[in-house]
């Protein structure tokens, strides 16, 4: 029975289990890039944050890169990456949400400290702090 060659010598059905392979192996990786920046953020400092934001550019460079790489067409790639590719989704969500936290606990700081400077006004909410009297906080 003859097999169908590729112009380089091998056979088209050689080639298509090595694709998903380099794909997958992609894949895992972009996960454990969003896994290592996620573990970043149990410990919220300025530090974990910048090195947070560092490994998700490495990753959003990895992910475009895997995005070029994929063609449409490919059903049985498509259907081997679905559940790899829906971990990642998963894994993402899980970091939006630690980000999201972590921005929304820096914002109640910074208002808790204008409080702790301008006081609180007859109804009860924070004061505004005066212009020439600017606090600077890192946080």
């Amino acid at each position: 029975m003859a097999r169908n060659t590729a112009p380089d010598g091998g056979s088209d059905s050689d080639r298509v289990p090595a694709q998903p392979f380099d794909h997958m192996a992609s894949v895992q990786q972009l996960q454990g890039m969003v896994r290592d920046a996620r573990a970043l953020l149990t410990d919220p400092t300025v530090a974990n944050l910048n090195d947070c934001r560092s490994r998700l550019e490495e990753t959003v460079q990895a992910l475009r890169q895997l995005q070029t790489s994929l063609t449409s067409g490919n059903f049985r790639r498509a259907a081997t990456l679905r559940a790899p590719l829906g971990t990642l989704r998963a894994e993402i969500a899980r970091l939006s949400i630690l980000l999201d936290s972590a921005a929304a606990f820096h914002a109640g700081w910074v208002q808790l400290a204008a409080s702790m400077v301008a006081g609180y006004t007859a109804k009860g909410t924070p004061g505004q702090p005066e212009p020439s009297r600017s606090v600077w906080l890192e946080v």
